[in-house]
């Protein structure tokens, strides 16, 4: 048996802050952090995944090996840092930095990674030369995490709230190339390595020196904390043994919710638990219901996007009838989040990649249904 049939494959899935979680207040599925969030986000993916989709499996295997260590890199530099990986999406991460000299840990492994990239970004395919950039927003302050869904398919992590939106603001400000800070992350920082106005903050210029002392959340990731946090379609792909990579034709949605901050601030981290969780029991019945999966989560600006996917990672018949149900239900039940939901129909690739993913990397057929911002 392998080791991802024996369970062991999971384990990557799981992101440190849930070894600790530890409620904040009274409802459980509610945590703050303090820390820094920083979004980086991975250009010239797109153009990679066509050109190789035309390669058919070779194509497919060779784009599995350029992100494996093209993330593979980058994550590496994060992680001298202190990063915890919370989130993924294909082409981008959501790395969280807590503990002493988090700000500065996060704007040095912005720096190093954007380096890095420099270098292993340069990209001499079998269909050309590409040349990945990245763009990254970061912000400090007090994040509101929130644990949610039915917990007989899957428990969903999302981050929602002001330092989110902040988050997400700044990283869609941000060029490709450039690292934006938030006003209150450039604040705790040496003003000498701050570069031009961005928003309210600031673009980094230089990297700072590695603080003496880092954070990292104590504790092991556990079998059943994976399977809590993945979906089940996600599950059982990733139980079954080694993913093989492919270029394949899939329906995608992408359901936004929003209203997150001012019910938060006006109601409290409880009352949005509630909606949050009953937003994404939502969704999670009605990809139940219609054999579509409930991919992943992402931030956004005042809520946040969930991926929905029909065709991966198992293929079924009636691929945008199956979704467009899933539309329909899914917005007859909203609740007291509004929601709006864009789906599109092509080609991506589909694998796993550096510390995780079974994530269609980004193409067209995804950029013009999913816009952050």
């Amino acid at each position: 048996m392998s080791a991802a049939a024996g369970g062991d494959g999971l384990l990557p899935y799981v992101p440190q802050l849930l070894t600790d979680w530890s409620p904040t207040g009274a409802d459980e599925r509610h945590m703050a952090v303090t820390g820094t969030l920083a979004f980086v986000d991975i250009s010239g993916f797109t153009q990679l995944t066509e050109r190789l989709a035309r390669k058919g499996k070779v194509g497919a295997e060779e784009m599995s090996d350029l992100l494996s260590t093209t993330f593979g890199d980058l994550l590496t530099e994060s992680y001298d840092d202190g990063a915890d990986l919370v989130k993924w999406g294909g082409d981008a991460m959501l790395l969280l930095f807590h503990g002493p000299g988090h700000a500065a840990r996060a704007a040095r492994a912005a720096h190093r990674m954007r380096a890095r990239l420099r270098v292993v970004g340069q990209l001499a395919t079998s269909s050309g030369r590409v040349r990945l950039r990245m763009s990254v927003g970061i912000h400090s302050g007090d994040f509101d995490f929130f644990l949610v869904g039915d917990p007989a398919i899957h428990r969903e992590l999302l981050i929602s709230g002001p330092a989110a939106t902040t988050t997400a603001q700044t990283e869609a400000a941000a060029a490709a190339g450039q690292i934006g800070l938030s006003a209150a992350t450039a604040a705790l920082l040496d003003g000498r390595l701050l570069g031009q106005p961005l928003l309210d903050g600031r673009l980094l210029r230089s990297a700072p020196v590695r603080p003496e002392s880092s954070g990292t959340f104590g504790g092991s990731p556990s079998l059943e904390a994976a399977r809590l946090l993945l979906p089940p379609p996600i599950r059982a792909l990733l139980g079954a043994g080694p993913v093989e990579p492919e270029h394949r034709l899939i329906t995608v949605g992408f359901v936004q919710y929003s209203g997150t901050d001012e019910l938060l601030v006006t109601s409290g981290a409880a009352r949005l638990a509630e909606a949050l969780d009953e937003m994404v029991r939502n969704v999670q019945h009605a990809c139940a219901d219609h054999d579509v999966t409930f991919f992943e989560s992402d931030i956004n600006s005042d809520g946040g996007k969930i991926m929905l996917t029909a065709g991966a990672p198992r293929s079924a018949d009636h691929d945008e009838e199956r979704m467009l149900r899933v539309a329909r239900l899914v917005l007859d039940r909203a609740g007291r989040l509004p929601l709006r939901i864009g789906m599109n129909r092509g080609h991506v690739f589909s694998g796993t990649s550096a510390r995780r993913s079974v994530a269609p990397t980004r193409s067209r057929a995804m950029r013009s249904t999913s816009r952050r911002g």
